[in-house]
This record gives C-alpha cells, sequence and structure tokens, in this order.
C-alpha cells in the first residue's frame, strides 16, 4: 500500500503533470492531440507525462479509433484529494494554465 502513495505522490509532484490534472479537471474528457497542442507539447513528451499519470491511477484513458482520451479517474482514492487541490486554485491560476479564453 505504501508503494502505491509514493507512486501517487510521485506522478503528482511534477508541476506540469498538476497543470495537466488541472486541464482535466476544467475540460473532462481530452484527446491527448488537444491537450498536446493546448500546452505547445510534442505528443511524446505528452504521452510521457499522461502515462506516468495513468500508472498511477490518477486519471483514466480510452481509445477511440487512433487517439487515446483521458480524463480524472473520479474512482481513484487520491480523486477526493485532487479535487480538494483543485478547486481551491486561484482562479487567475485556473486562466493562467488551463483556460479555453
Amino acid at each position: 500500500m505504501l508503494s502505491n502513495y509514493a507512486k501517487l505522490f510521485n506522478a503528482m509532484a511534477d508541476e506540469f503533470r498538476i497543470k495537466i490534472l488541472l486541464y482535466l479537471y476544467v475540460n473532462d474528457d481530452r484527446c491527448v492531440c488537444d491537450i498536446g497542442d493546448y500546452f505547445d507539447i510534442g505528443q511524446s513528451s505528452i504521452s510521457y507525462h499522461l502515462k506516468i499519470l495513468y500508472e498511477a491511477d490518477i486519471i483514466n484513458k480510452r481509445q477511440v479509433a487512433v487517439w487515446n482520451y483521458y480524463s480524472l479517474n473520479q474512482n481513484s482514492e487520491a480523486y477526493k484529494l485532487l479535487e480538494n487541490i483543485l478547486k481551491n486554485i486561484n482562479m487567475k491560476e485556473w486562466i493562467h494554465n488551463v483556460s479555453n479564453e
């Protein structure tokens, strides 16, 4: 069990991955291409970060044709903690980091 927590906290210990989680929290289910485009990062780089989050059971992945779609795993043990963190982020941070506006 401790190793699961270590994996979880390791996955969330990266600022960019927190931004991805905030993006998914605000925008729900998104294609890997949308996430990469939003953050202006190549697909291999974004896939690396998404893989870490997926393996820590923080996000879900579903495949539609050739694209993978990601969303927060609301059944994860981490979801309540993550939701509490993300909903308390200052609105300016949201707009600056993950708003589609």
